[in-house]
């Protein structure tokens, strides 16, 4: 099929990988398009990365550079992005300039941390009213969204599957690189113990991965979602527009 655009919207700095890792993985693999936007970029403002700015944004750069994507970051103040006229144009110029085939956000009844949920409020709004948002501009891209999901515990009723089984090493240990290089050197995980673990998946020809909570909880997360869909691993989307239910781009993008 012909080369597509994906266009992962994200919060924070390690939402989009944690939410669609393994689709972002199988997508750049089969040499699509793939750009990541962290809204919550100015790492002064949080207490885990403050004073540590500038080798957070290079650790965080350097990752997306490694997985052969793209990566843009807004600046916004962590737990301060407002849905407002600003944010949604900026989104708005986003999507015009990636011009996404497909667009991906976090669940909107994501409330805690609140800039998940406003964050995927705000995509989704600026995707449907990008037109009127920039003045009238003639704009039509990333009509299929999904909304993907960071923390289990909020209300979640995925419709579509999408089997990462063949990158669930590289999916969980992408996640837990953030956990690894940016988490552990906050104040507060060098004053407490850190949940670290081997693992042998035997799916994976006996592969030992050693992973922090970070990756065990995706990975669990993927081995119950896969159970729900009768593979091995798994990542579970809703489609906001439920009239692409009948084409599902977004599987044909990983399909084999």
């Amino acid at each position: 099929m012909d080369k597509k655009t994906i266009l992962v919207v994200g919060a924070h700095m390690d939402d989009c990988e944690i939410g669609a890792g393994g689709l972002i993985i199988k997508a750049v693999r089969k040499g699509h398009r793939v750009v990541l936007v962290n809204v919550a970029t100015d790492y002064s403002t949080w207490s885990t990365t403050k004073g540590r700015e500038e080798e957070i944004k290079a650790k965080v750069l350097n990752k997306a550079k490694e997985m052969k994507v793209e990566k843009r970051l807004l600046g916004y103040g962590y737990q301060s992005v407002i849905f407002n006229l600003e944010s949604l144009k900026k989104m708005a110029e986003i999507i015009l300039d990636v011009r996404p085939d497909i667009t991906l956000f976090h669940n909107r009844f994501e409330r805690e941390p609140s800039d998940h949920a406003v964050v995927g409020e705000i995509t989704q709004h600026a995707v449907f009213s990008a037109n009127q948002l920039l003045g009238g501009k003639h704009i039509s891209y990333g009509m299929e969204m999904y909304s993907y999901e960071v923390y289990p515990k909020y209300p979640f009723q995925p419709d579509t599957y999408i089997d990462i089984s063949d990158v669930i090493k590289e999916t969980v240990e992408t996640i837990d690189y953030f956990g690894r290089e940016i988490y552990a050197g906050s104040p507060s995980a060098k004053s407490c113990a850190v949940i670290q673990s081997k693992i042998n998946i035997n799916y994976l020809e006996n592969k030992e991965i050693s992973l922090w909570h970070y990756g065990e909880t995706k990975l669990a997360l993927s081995l119950y979602r896969g159970a729900q869909c009768g593979v091995r691993f798994a990542e579970a989307y809703t489609a906001m527009n439920k009239k692409v239910l009948g084409k599902r781009l977004l599987q044909e993008i990983v399909e084999d």
